[in-house]
């Protein structure tokens, strides 16, 4: 008996020894693993995935201009690589054998050369005290001593607990390493001729927005965790900004590129499935439809519905569209009495929209002294049902309102590739602001779906409560 425990105590003993040599391996492999290039892999994958904007003139600039700013660093003269990401997103980010990253949806929220120049010497800041590289090895070896519990207890959660737990902790950049990278990007871009206040503005702008994404959009927190990482009237990086202004001369440097001229026309957002061209056309992917209105008026979406105006507003003439989606087939008759139960109804005719098709036309009750004609039409295509209303104001008439509403019927159609080649994207526009401008006057002509007037506050540095100032550049969104 004691030699079979003896015996036992021996395999245990060899089993502890080989996973020692299996956690020094483990570690070694993955200290020499830090030379690799993570940036190097991240931009192939990028390549493969179509991840990069798709704009050269972009990526010149943010290349030029962290070049720029690297010549002023500590590690002027090594290989760095500066990209923009096809990225909605508010982030930037860099990897420890610098290659530099930063997101169109973060460019968008800059309003000068020198808050995008505080991004990126941020970011320098990073690499150049070797943040990347003590996160990454703190991680990497938490993911060694992962392997090694699980060799030990031979029970892979254990292993799974270790390494949650390093990745926890090394979660995110600490205040302290992005303080450090905050003084060593003001330092950077104040030697480069960029006011290092530029820094706090940029701070300001990029907290802004994350306090609108937490408060009003729930979103989780976005660029290094600002809220965390700065709070409020922090002491320490007006600190880190104070030491840097020394190195600042105030004589006028040439920019690396017109900002204004260069952010406008910035791609805005996601893709979406559904857009306007042209003024008058609106189109949904998801569905593969068109709805073409006369060719002078403007067509949005509000919600769900569409929504078209005649040239002269709604005094003139307005028509809205609703799909409805029903699992049986229905005569237009039925679906306005039994499903719609619409009580207006005063006349029911046809309308013909050409010599061979006619669809359901009612007139509907007038209650407002400043209608003058109210029409209800009912159309087929594929198996949905567009149920199409159209109202005549002071400024048109009821035939006009007609054709009208028979050149949108004739214009509801399949999407075609002709379509998908002659996509307008949504983008930032720059414009001078005029006296009287507002937010909310933008907001009215803006694509944006939701929380319009914010958005064009937060892009443009004015949250929550300023508006333009006449002959200040704008940026808007078309």
């Amino acid at each position: 008996m004691a030699r079979t425990t003896q015996s036992t105590r021996g395999v245990r003993f060899m089993s502890v020894s080989k996973t020692i040599l299996l956690i020094v391996s483990t570690v070694s492999l993955f200290a020499l693993s830090l030379t690799a290039g993570t940036g190097a892999e991240l931009y192939n994958e990028f390549m493969d995935s179509d991840e990069f904007y798709d704009d050269p003139e972009w990526q010149d600039y943010v290349d030029e201009l962290g070049q720029k700013l690297l010549s002023y660093s500590d590690d002027a003269g090594e290989e760095y690589y500066f990209f923009v990401l096809d990225n909605p997103g508010l982030n930037a980010f860099a990897t420890p054998d610098g290659y530099i990253y930063v997101n169109r949806g973060l460019i968008m929220y800059m309003n000068s050369e020198a808050q995008l120049a505080a991004v990126i010497g941020h970011e320098i800041g990073h690499v150049v005290a070797r943040h990347g590289a003590k996160r990454r090895r703190a991680s990497l070896l938490g993911s060694g001593l992962a392997i090694a519990a699980q060799a030990l207890t031979g029970r892979y959660e254990a292993g799974q607990a270790t390494h949650a737990a390093f990745q926890t902790y090394l979660s995110g950049y600490g205040r302290d390493q992005e303080l450090e990278a905050d003084r060593i990007g003001a330092e950077i871009i104040a030697a480069a001729g960029y006011n290092p206040l530029s820094v706090i503005d940029a701070v300001h702008v990029l907290k802004d927005q994350e306090m609108f994404a937490r408060q009003v959009k729930g979103q989780p927190p976005s660029y290094h965790g600002l809220f965390d990482t700065h709070p409020q009237n922090d002491k320490r990086l007006h600190e880190a900004v104070r030491v840097a202004l020394p190195k600042y001369s105030d004589t006028i440097v040439e920019p690396v590129r017109d900002f204004w001229e260069m952010i406008d026309g910035l791609k805005y957002g996601v893709e979406q499935n559904i857009g306007t061209r042209d003024g008058h056309i609106i189109y949904d992917k998801s569905l593969r439809l068109v709805i073409e209105f006369p060719v002078d008026w403007k067509v949005r979406l509000k919600q769900t519905r569409v929504v078209g105006q005649a040239p002269g507003g709604p005094s003139e003439a307005e028509i809205t569209i609703d799909r409805l989606v029903i699992d049986q087939e229905i005569s237009p008759e039925k679906l306005v009495t039994d499903v719609l139960q619409r009580p207006d109804i005063k006349e029911v005719t046809s309308l013909e929209i050409d010599d061979s098709k006619s669809v359901y036309l009612a007139e509907l009750e007038i209650t407002d002294e400043d209608t003058t004609g109210a029409l209800l039409a009912v159309h087929r295509h594929g198996y949905d049902y567009y149920v199409i209303r159209g109202d005549s104001g002071t400024k048109g008439s009821q035939k006009e309102l007609r054709d009208a509403i028979r050149t949108v019927i004739k214009g509801i159609r399949n999407l075609s590739k002709d379509d998908l080649e002659h996509e307008q994207l949504v983008r930032i526009r720059v414009i001078v602001a005029q006296p009287g401008d507002t937010y909310a006057e933008f907001a009215k002509e803006s694509p944006i779906r939701q929380h319009a007037e914010e958005m064009l506050r937060l892009i443009n540095g004015h949250h929550p409560n300023a508006e333009p100032r006449a002959g200040d550049f704008v940026k808007i969104v078309k």
